[in-house]
């Protein structure tokens, strides 16, 4: 099965819908070290965590909506042979309506009836929440107060060094989700972004299967739209130093995510080159400039996109 089949193939099995959910089933205890990690500590992590969906639905049904595809109750061993329940919510890129503590709170009161059992809650917020929305619920009335606090793990808050860690293919992921939202519709940011996730995917030693499943969730959240840009990070790609395999995985992403978007190649090609050429002297004009004001080239790179031979070949010409 060539490139661009596996691509389609993998793309079928995961249901962008339930993004998160396809995440959190296999890379769960890695969000669990970045969200919580006390009980990641404390968890038995010899014994496989079990994902109670089916009965999340059950206990929620009678709630407004049901339970939300990205609300997951898993089941874990401690290491002191207690069990433990958690409630892990995803806040998907895009959403943000409701109010989650309610939901959290109502999620928690059922899943106690059904259980016995108070479930640690952890809501990861990959995206913005309403403005002025509560962190925690809380009720009270004539005196009467219920309180509920749960985990709020947001994405923009957490250490770059946390979500690059070498060893956590889900930080990587989440990483993404950061950039999306700094980046927002501007095409040139999300450029400079995927740059750099792209170097950051080529020198990861991870399974075939984890990569295919990591550029996927990517490409959801850095969808890039401009043609200009693409042809760039297509050649950027081009030059990174990976196993063929992998460089043509990621060729067939960006090529089919391209041509879903209505654009045809021939089209593309012709009228490519000239735009490339005012986008090149563009960004040489910005570094020049930044190197004038004494911008660190850690910057420069970052900012422009242009590679640190570039910007020594223009500081000499200063």
């Amino acid at each position: 099965m060539n490139a661009n089949n596996e691509i389609s193939a993998l793309q079928a099995r995961l249901d962008y819908d339930n993004l998160y959910k396809t995440l959190l089933h296999r890379y769960f205890w890695e969000v669990l070290k970045i969200s919580l990690p006390t009980l990641y500590e404390a968890a038995d992590k010899t014994e496989a965590p079990e994902f109670l969906e089916q009965e999340l639905q059950k206990v929620t049904l009678d709630l407004e909506g049901g339970a939300n595809r990205t609300d997951s109750l898993v089941r874990i061993k401690l290491k002191d042979g207690t069990n433990e329940l958690i409630l892990c919510h995803f806040e998907i890129q895009g959403e943000g309506g409701g109010d989650m503590p309610v939901r959290m709170h109502r999620y928690r009161q059922m899943i106690y009836l059904k259980y016995g059992e108070e479930p640690v809650g952890i809501a990861v917020l990959t995206a913005p929440r309403p403005h002025g929305e509560k962190s925690s619920y809380s009720w009270e009335r004539f005196g009467v107060r219920v309180a509920y606090d749960y985990i709020n793990v947001d994405i923009m808050k957490l250490e770059d060094d946390v979500l690059l860690a070498e060893d956590s293919r889900i930080g990587l992921v989440f990483y993404a989700a950061k950039c999306a939202n700094l980046s927002g519709d501007d095409e040139g940011e999300k450029f400079r972004y995927l740059r750099l996730l792209s170097n950051l995917w080529a020198e990861r030693g991870w399974s075939k299967d984890d990569k295919r499943v990591i550029l996927l969730a990517i490409d959801y959240l850095m969808s890039l739209k401009n043609e200009i840009y693409v042809k760039e990070l297509l050649t950027h790609i081009g030059s990174l130093k990976m196993k063929e395999e992998d460089k043509e995985m990621y060729v067939s992403m960006f090529e089919r995510g391209y041509t879903a978007i209505g654009r045809e190649e021939g089209r593309m090609e012709g009228r490519m080159e000239g735009h490339a050429t005012g986008r090149l002297e563009e960004r040489a004009e910005i570094a020049r400039n930044m190197l004038v004001e004494g911008e660190p080239i850690e910057k420069i790179e970052r900012y422009t996109g242009s590679t640190r031979e570039e910007i020594e070949k223009l500081r000499v010409t200063l």
